[in-house]
């Protein structure tokens, strides 16, 4: 089970940590590393690669409507 810290903005797993201090002295402060998105902020999501693994067996559903 791992886990990975996704950008909120982005949805890539692109996140660092913006500041030395992040956790010990102030409130874990996370920023993007994509050049594109620039996110920074306390807020990220977090996928566990099971759950991804998961969906990817599962087969998409098709959407048909009738009219």
């Amino acid at each position: 089970m791992v886990k990975i810290r996704l950008c909120p903005k982005c949805k890539k797993p692109t996140l660092r940590n913006a500041t030395n201090v992040s956790g010990w002295l102030a409130p874990d402060m996370f920023e993007c590393s994509d050049e594109k998105c620039g996110y920074v902020g306390h807020i990220y999501l977090e996928v566990d690669t099971d759950d991804i693994k998961g969906d990817a067996k599962e087969e998409p559903k098709k959407n048909k409507k009738k009219l």
